[in-house]
């Protein structure tokens, strides 16, 4: 008892300490909860970043721009449905000039900056050789490719050697185009005298040797091997030498500018052997320059949205014209990039967000049904790093204005004007009949 009567009142010092420690405890505990579920959150909301670097300006742009644009309209189609696992889509672009340089650094400041976890190929080969070991041996970011087709870009060293590749195409490659173009030619067409005029430039120089190539391994040789470059407006000295020569086809490897120079000189001296280019003008932009020069060249590429399409090309060439307020210039890489949008799509879902398991993913996707084609099998394997082989490569005829695929069947060649009219094809002139 206290003095004065009253009641002292004592405490365990030992239980209180305890009791405020398990207090705290709880309290750091309920914290923590809520900082990691915050945390969480915020990792659920930060979006998924898809890197783009190629030519955005200069005579390539309409290639960059197409790929650009087709990347954002499978993008906001993804985002629109709730993204990916919970995390929106946003496409990183840079401009690299269409210059290796400028694509190789931008490619770096993509990964190492940006912390983007794949990649839209550029718009020319000779970035994307330049950007391939890099991609493998140090960034480790997957690269789905629409518009370049070096086969060594694919078929790299890291393939060669077993290592990981992380590069993978969706549009032509080298040889595959090479080797279907001189077959068209020469077995559904039988032309057996075949020239070449080829640009010195750009990919004119692969195009030309795989040509040279597959000519050989099918026992022929071309009857005469004309180039130009990038200085020469008028082919004249070439068509004539062609023409000389007994060409029945003649076979090129440009871009839009350059074949737009030999079609109005083959206009000029009224030259009609059929003129057959790989994929460099599988697009509006080409008739839009050579104007009627263009009537009857053909072209390999890999899709036309000319003639009649499916229900999902029609709807992405209508929201393409209703977004951009214009048809597509280069539509085949346009409709390249909104695929390789869609297969990094399912690769994230089947396999994880990470670049190592994107890459795993990709070659592990069974079935894909693009806008390229509906691939029935898997589209990519540990040793096959393009979707689109020889098989399915179209052959394609500018007719008025629209570039319609080349079918076959019984009675010949022919193309479809619309779904009710189809017009037959020459073999040896390529002129309607």
């Amino acid at each position: 008892m206290a003095e004065g009567g009253g009641e002292v009142n004592t405490f365990n010092s030992t239980e209180v300490n305890m009791s405020d420690k398990t207090f705290v405890s709880q309290i750091a505990a309920a914290a923590a909860a809520v900082i990691f579920a915050a945390m969480g959150s915020a990792q659920a909301q930060e979006p998924i970043k898809i890197g783009f670097a190629g030519a955005l300006s200069g005579p390539a742009s309409f290639v960059g721009i197409e790929i650009k644009r087709g990347s954002e309209i499978a993008i906001d189609e993804i985002n629109a449905k709730g993204g990916i696992k919970g995390r929106k889509l946003v496409l990183v672009a840079r401009d690299d000039e269409h210059n290796p340089v400028k694509t190789v650094a931008q490619y770096r400041e993509l990964v190492e900056r940006e912390k983007v976890v794949g990649i839209v190929g550029a718009t020319n080969s000779a970035s994307m050789l330049a950007v391939a070991p890099i991609v493998n041996d140090t960034l480790k970011v997957p690269v789905i490719c629409p518009a370049t087709d070096a086969t060594e870009i694919t078929e790299n060293d890291a393939k060669k050697n077993g290592r990981d590749n992380y590069l993978f195409r969706v549009g032509m490659y080298g040889t595959g185009q090479a080797n279907f173009m001189v077959d068209t030619m020469t077995k559904k067409f039988g032309h057996k005298k075949i020239g070449l005029l080829t640009w010195t430039g750009g990919w004119g120089v692969t195009g030309r040797g795989e040509l040279q190539r597959r000519l050989k391994e099918n026992g022929l040789s071309p009857v005469t091997d004309e180039t130009f470059d990038n200085n020469d407006t008028d082919m004249t000295p070439q068509v004539i030498k062609l023409q000389n020569a007994g060409a029945q086809s003649i076979l090129n490897y440009a871009l839009v500018r350059e074949n737009t120079f030999v079609v109005k000189t083959k206009e000029k001296l009224k030259d009609g052997t059929p003129y057959v280019s790989a994929w460099g003008i599988a697009g509006p932009a080409f008739w839009k320059a050579a104007g009627d020069a263009a009537e009857g060249v053909l072209t390999s590429t890999t899709v036309t949205i000319d003639g009649p399409q499916s229900p999902e090309r029609m709807a992405f060439i209508n929201e393409y014209q209703r977004r951009y307020n214009e048809g597509m210039s280069a539509a085949v890489f346009a409709v390249g990039a909104y695929d390789a949008i869609y297969l990094f799509k399912t690769s994230m879902e089947r396999n994880g967000l990470e670049p190592k398991q994107i890459r795993d993913g990709l070659e592990k996707i069974p079935e894909f049904n693009g806008l390229v084609k509906h691939f029935k099998r898997p589209v990519f394997t540990r040793d096959r790093h393009n979707a689109v082989t020889e098989e399915d490569m179209i052959m394609t005829r500018w007719t008025n204005g629209k570039l319609l695929e080349v079918k076959f069947d019984s009675k010949g060649p022919y193309v479809e004007i619309d779904a009710k009219t189809k017009k037959y094809i020459d073999k040896a002139t390529m002129k309607l009949l």
